[in-house]
């Protein structure tokens, strides 16, 4: 006896999102930072991936959402990616919707002080001023500021 199974078709269009934080292994130049965002965008566009890139003081913030066997592809990318360490899942699951559509890999490089205005001056939420520790909350918190 043989047992078919079937996806039901609102279980196959939803778009998996991940959110990751991890330190940068070496400085990055800025030479070194704008070549990756430029392979990653094209990369993402063409694995229909969207999402947000922040790189606040040595940590890597990112939202990424898409099919979910290209965001797990990704992800493994990433994981086994030197440039990365110390590397943390926040949050990950299924969403009907995309959050990010606009954007194959929106970058933005932030400072301390820009960070400590984006969770509203909490600066003791910032246990080692340089490397901030940033949690499940903190992160959405600061993804909800890049809303369309």
């Amino acid at each position: 006896m043989s047992i078919i199974l079937f996806t039901p078709h609102y279980l196959s269009d939803m778009i998996k999102f991940v959110i990751y934080t991890s330190k940068t292994s070496t400085s990055l130049s800025k030479i070194a930072l704008n070549a990756l965002i430029v392979k990653s965008r094209h990369n993402n566009k063409e694995n229909l991936i969207t999402g947000i890139l922040l790189h606040i003081n040595g940590v890597f913030l990112q939202y990424i959402e898409g099919p979910e066997d290209k965001i797990d592809q990704l992800y493994q990318k990433i994981k086994e990616d030197d440039r990365h360490k110390d590397l943390k899942i926040l949050e990950s699951g299924l969403r009907e919707t995309r959050k990010y559509n606009e954007w194959q890999m929106l970058f933005k490089k932030i400072t301390l002080a820009e960070l400590y205005q984006l969770i509203g001056n909490k600066k003791d939420d910032l246990k080692n001023i340089n490397m901030p520790l940033i949690d499940h909350d903190m992160a959405k918190q600061i993804f909800e500021q890049f809303q369309i």
